[in-house]
């Protein structure tokens, strides 16, 4: 009994010392060491009895549990594949809220084009990719056109003509070299200039000066560039303009977003009231398919794009269900970006529809405006807002204020987080909605 006993005790010490090893292999080699620690192992090198045979066979399954544990341990942390960055700077209230009395929440739908208007009532450009801030797009309505004869802003409303300078981004070279460059150029023509797209403050000093300028009868600042940028576009529209970047004065969004109706204050750049212009592939459509109707009438109307309402973002809407952008309240994109395994979610809050002026009926490919169309098309069945202006006007897409900034691209999820049919134009509060 007493060699048993010393035998197990033998073979107890012996077993902590394999583990104690095993541990210090483990530490020092990687988990790779329990798999040479077993390939070397050779039961017949060990004079054992039936008994401690079977007390070790007991032990082995729980080293091998313990083994588990400290491979556990060891082992770095896993992350599932997929995203695994994200954007979580939500708005409040960023769950989906289908409300007693509210219009149903339309299922997702998707990004279907992404455009930016660098300079304010000139031709803008398609991008597949870029970043939503606060104030608006990236780069969209930073600058713009003013009659030096008064300092005020230049419109396509009054000069149809402004359609055909169009922007375009370009690689800067020599001292620019590896920066994005803004090319501005007239069309049809080989007039043109290239300025920093993101000027520095020592580069805005250096080639501008600080100049107040007025937009919708009100002041605010922009960096007004020098003769040698503006000579070009002052023989063009035969008088003396200046190019205008937008200056550090906060200009903030009028209408439905201004703090007495949207409850805080939110700067955006030379657009002419909201940050942010989303519409729908499905409403213009609709209206198209009105339009061929009066086509049969007047040949001179003609099948639109969307570029005519100079929306940022475009989502394609369900054709079954055009204008139901008309309810939307709070509005979501998420956008997957697989090369950086990242997932950027932006809250929109929906304050208002878009009251339209004539400039739809100007063809931006010939600076042609139409006497008619589509203006008294959405006359007929768009005038659907009963608030201020609006009241007189049609309508054609929804006017956003971003509520966090992040990355969104072409493919994103928009989802309709709230519905309302209280928007009225100037005139609900958004909270009231």
């Amino acid at each position: 009994m007493a060699s048993t006993i010393e035998g197990f005790q033998q073979l107890a010490e012996g077993l902590i010392g394999f583990a104690q090893n095993l541990f210090q292999d483990v530490r020092a080699r990687g988990p790779q060491a329990i798999y040479y620690r077993i390939r070397d192992f050779d039961i017949r090198d060990v004079d054992i009895t039936n008994l401690q045979l079977s007390l070790i066979m007991l032990i082995t399954v729980a080293t091998g549990f313990a083994s588990m544990v400290i491979l556990a341990n060891l082992r770095p942390e896993q992350v599932a594949p997929g995203p695994s960055k994200e954007n979580r700077a939500l708005g409040a209230g960023s769950v989906a809220q289908q409300k007693e009395g509210a219009p149903p929440i339309p299922p997702p739908t998707q990004v279907v084009s992404l455009r930016v208007y660098p300079i304010k009532s000139c031709r803008g450009f398609e991008v597949d990719h870029t970043r939503l801030k606060k104030s608006g797009l990236l780069l969209d309505r930073n600058w713009m056109f003013v009659d030096k004869a008064d300092n005020k802003f230049m419109t396509i409303r009054s000069d149809a003509s402004m359609t055909l300078i169009d922007t375009n981004i370009v690689e800067g070279t020599g001292e620019f070299k590896g920066a994005q460059m803004l090319e501005v150029s007239i069309h049809a023509t080989d007039g043109s200039v290239i300025i920093p797209a993101f000027p520095t403050a020592k580069w805005l000093e250096a080639n501008t000066k600080l100049s107040t300028v007025e937009i919708w009868e009100a002041e605010t600042d922009g960096y007004e560039y020098g003769p040698e940028i503006n000579k070009i576009f002052c023989d063009y529209f035969n008088k003396d303009v200046a190019l205008v970047y937008k200056g550090p004065t906060a200009r903030n969004v009028a209408v439905n977003g201004r703090s007495e109706l949207y409850g805080k204050e939110t700067p955006h750049m030379f657009a002419d009231v909201m940050s942010l212009q989303v519409a729908s592939e499905a409403s213009i459509k609709d209206l198209n398919k009105h339009l061929e109707a009066r086509a049969k009438e007047d040949p001179t109307i003609t099948a639109l794009t969307i570029e005519r309402f100079r929306p940022n973002i475009i989502v394609r809407g369900r054709d079954s269900h055009p204008w139901e952008e008309d309810t939307w309240k709070r509005i979501r994109l998420t956008t997957t970006i697989a090369a950086e395994e990242a997932l950027y979610k932006v809250d929109l809050d929906v304050v208002a529809r878009c009251a339209r002026c004539q400039v739809p009926n100007v063809n931006p490919n010939t600076a042609e405006k139409h006497p008619h169309q589509p203006w008294d098309e959405l006359m007929k069945f768009r005038r659907v807002d009963k608030g201020g202006v609006a009241k007189y006007k049609p309508c054609f897409g929804m006017l956003c204020v971003p509520k966090n900034e992040g990355k969104i691209q072409v493919g994103a999820v928009l989802e309709v987080l709230e519905t309302t049919d209280k928007h009225l134009y100037n005139t609900a509060k958004f909270e009231d909605l």
